[in-house]
């Protein structure tokens, strides 16, 4: 797996929640596989294909995907 989760401070255990899983899938945002996926929905006026890994999520990645 990859290096320790990055934290998120109004979801202190995504893990426990089921938000994020061990998976071998590819973020559709930074192209890698890093050993974790998000699982949950999030809200966005935008339509998003593909699952997000956390750390593009917690580094506000995802946004450049939605301009």
């Amino acid at each position: 797996m990859s290096a320790s989760l990055p934290f998120f401070r109004y979801h202190p255990d995504p893990l426990a929640g089921g938000s994020i899983r061990a998976a071998a899938e590819t973020c559709a945002c930074c192209k890698r596989n890093r050993g974790w996926i998000y699982t949950a929905t999030f809200y966005t006026a935008h339509e998003v294909n593909g699952r997000f890994c956390p750390w593009c999520i917690s580094e506000c990645l995802i946004l450049n995907l939605l301009r």
